[in-house]
């Protein structure tokens, strides 16, 4: 209820401001790096996390002190899962993320974001008998990411956000046919971009 409502306040807040200010267009390139949390609650399944990175494109469509900032990531997380019993799985996963973010700017370098994140690829590897097998999804179809950043020099931006998920993935088929119980994912990531 209270995610509703604070993106509800905010594509208002958006809306009131549009009617009064011309819109400016900035585009540019963001890249940095990601700490991502992959969790279940199976006690006996263990999973070690990787460090992983994203890439993309973003753009920002200011109205005052007010911008939508739609962005396009590819983004790339690693994880090992020990199921009990069985042997330790390697996982890679690349997707394509959009996150269309919300962004006040309170004072004039300093931006605060939040908005939906559309994973619109998943790609999940892992290696078995030295062939990339198929794994499936690891990452919900829709999220979200808050955060700050700051602007410096008038076109360098550097971001830290907290990306998470509204449920767990119930879905999720280990290689001997069992199903992982709720894996969620979370990440934290610090990217460094520009804006031409």
């Amino acid at each position: 209820m209270f995610r509703k409502l604070l993106f509800s306040s905010i594509f208002i807040a958006a809306a009131l401001t549009a009617a009064a200010q011309p819109i400016k267009v900035e585009w540019g390139a963001i890249a940095g790096i990601n700490i991502p949390d992959y969790t279940t609650k199976m006690d006996k399944t263990d999973i070690k996390n990787k460090l992983g990175w994203q890439a993309g494109i973003v753009t920002s469509l200011k109205i005052g002190w007010f911008s939508v900032d739609p962005q396009i990531l590819y983004v790339r997380q690693g994880l090992r899962i020990r199921p009990e019993g069985g042997d330790e799985i390697n996982l890679k996963s690349n997707s394509i993320d959009i996150p269309v973010l919300a962004t006040f700017r309170p004072i004039r370098f300093v931006r605060i974001f939040a908005g939906p994140v559309f994973t619109v690829l998943n790609d999940c590897k892992h290696k078995t008998d030295g062939d990339k097998v198929d794994f499936g999804r690891v990452r919900p179809t829709v999220s979200y990411s808050v955060g700050a950043g700051v602007t410096l020099f008038k076109h360098m931006l550097v971001d830290l956000r907290y990306n998470g998920q509204f449920k767990a993935k119930t879905d999720v088929v280990l290689p001997d046919g069992s199903r992982m119980d709720k894996l969620r994912t979370y990440n934290v990531a610090l990217s460094v971009g520009y804006l031409f």
